[in-house]
């Protein structure tokens, strides 16, 4: 039952809050002592196989990378709660309640999600998390356009692409269970597979990829908390995460590979995802919002991901869960100075952030470092994984996948590379009134950066954690 209580001790946040009216600082360190005692409740499963059925209906399930991803969870969720302290002096005071209400909800649903044991529950919850989102991104209400055009892109491909594809599945093998061994009844039916496979990569609109992966740029209309949780795992990554499963418990490695080998059978989603990955990087690169070309930046190392994951490697896929993780906070942390950006100086523009950044030499920095590992820099957090999936895709011979990727992260420095030249290199400064950054916002982002910092040093134990 633990895996129950991990689910659902955020939506104490909601019944607490209360308290938010009466002692802010208080209900966030309330906050806070949840993400801890669910953390210490994880602490005692570490990937040790656990299932739980509920109602006979639902199925969840503990494995090695739901229990990593919970994890991965927890921490984002921690440093947005110490984020959002200080960034809502500035935005949706008069919501502040109705922020942390849906914000308790969707994580809690998010972790349900992850720690699906079966295909029909990772799907109830996968989907039921879309409209409980859906108020996040409309704080502001002249956003209600964004949240429908949000709804539509997500909803219908998960009822129209991924249902199906779970149902195929389901009639073939009779079985939907993660903890079960990859039915050998799939491998007799190669075009059911192929066809379901798919389904399953375009129609979890999540992974944002083509066609589905224009509603992503659109919420970045959001707050910078709600974008940067997102980013890094509220939307984007779950969709990852879920397919992580499906291409290890349902298809099983050696069998994905075999139908992505071949370019009709599977081949060709290595190449959309490609397209993808280089499109998205070109329209990051030509747009001047912050905010816009993170979340293009997004939609290309997502790809890279969901290629990982269909070269079907035990290597490509350990590359994979790495750079799920170091995007993750890396995102977080750009979409945080973004937010500080927009809340202190009231801009988004890469122009005008240009004469700004001479005077914050600190948030320039976090960019560097921030942009440095998404882009795969050598020694710093993106490095260990970009590395890993590229040589995998050489080694596999998805040479195009490689191309993809290396195009992809030289346009990465290129809408990376002029922030940090304008901090440090900008010719002229411009009168500025420097405006101080409230102590919760440093926090956060000192926290994201330590991260991908320091991330050398614990990738060994993360390595040996999924070899186990």
């Amino acid at each position: 039952m633990e895996i129950i209580a991990v689910i659902l001790i955020p939506l104490l946040g909601i019944l607490a809050l209360p308290l938010l009216k009466w002692n802010k600082l208080a209900y966030h360190l309330l906050l806070i002592g949840l993400i801890i005692l669910n953390t210490a409740l994880l602490s005692f499963h570490v990937a040790d196989k656990q299932v739980t059925h509920v109602f006979g209906v639902l199925t969840f399930y503990m494995d090695k990378y739901a229990w990593f991803f919970v994890i991965l969870i927890h921490v984002a969720w921690l440093v947005t709660i110490i984020y959002s302290y200080s960034f809502s002096l500035y935005h949706f005071q008069k919501k502040i309640s109705r922020f942390y209400g849906f914000l308790s909800v969707v994580i809690s649903i998010l972790l349900a999600n992850i720690l699906a044991g079966d295909m029909l529950t990772m799907f109830l919850f996968y989907v039921l998390g879309i409209p409980f989102t859906y108020p996040l991104l409309i704080l502001r209400e002249h956003e209600k356009y964004i949240g429908r055009y949000y709804l539509l892109n997500t909803l219908l491909p998960a009822f129209l692409m991924f249902l199906p594809a779970i149902l195929i599945i389901y009639n073939i093998t009779g079985s939907t269970y993660f903890y079960e061994a990859p039915s050998k009844a799939l491998q007799e039916h190669g075009d059911l597979a192929a066809l379901c496979l798919v389904l399953f990569v375009i129609g979890i609109s999540k992974n944002s990829v083509m066609p589905f992966h224009t509603w992503l740029p659109k919420t970045m209309s959001a707050p910078a908390p709600v974008s940067a949780l997102i980013h890094s795992v509220a939307a984007v990554k779950s969709g990852v995460i879920v397919m992580t499963k499906i291409a290890v418990y349902v298809y099983g490695l050696d069998f994905l590979r075999s139908l992505t080998s071949d370019f009709l059978t599977g081949g060709w989603l290595i190449y959309l995802c490609g397209i993808t990955s280089v499109y998205t990087a070109y329209k990051a690169l030509k747009s001047d919002n912050l905010k816009v070309r993170f979340s293009y930046s997004t939609i290309g190392q997502i790809s890279y991901i969901i290629i990982a994951l269909l070269v079907a490697t035990p290597a490509s896929v350990l590359g994979a869960m790495l750079h799920i993780i170091t995007h993750s906070i890396a995102k977080m942390g750009l979409f945080f100075v973004a937010g500080t950006y927009n809340s202190l100086y009231k801009t988004l523009k890469a122009d005008q952030i240009a004469k700004i950044t001479p005077y914050t030499p600190w948030l320039v920095i976090a960019v560097a470092i921030f942009g440095a590992s998404i882009t795969g820099f050598p020694f710093f957090a993106g490095y260990h994984s970009k590395d890993l999936m590229l040589l995998e895709e050489i080694h596999t011979g998805n040479y195009a996948a490689a191309v993809f990727l290396l195009i992809g992260s030289l346009i990465n420095i290129l809408y990376i590379y002029p922030v940090v030249k304008s901090g440090f290199f900008y010719k002229e400064k411009v009168p500025l009134e420097v405006k101080k950054i409230p102590w919760g916002i440093k926090i956060a982002i000192s926290v994201c950066v330590f991260i991908i910092i320091s991330f050398s040093f614990y990738t060994y134990y993360i390595v040996r954690y999924f070899e186990m």
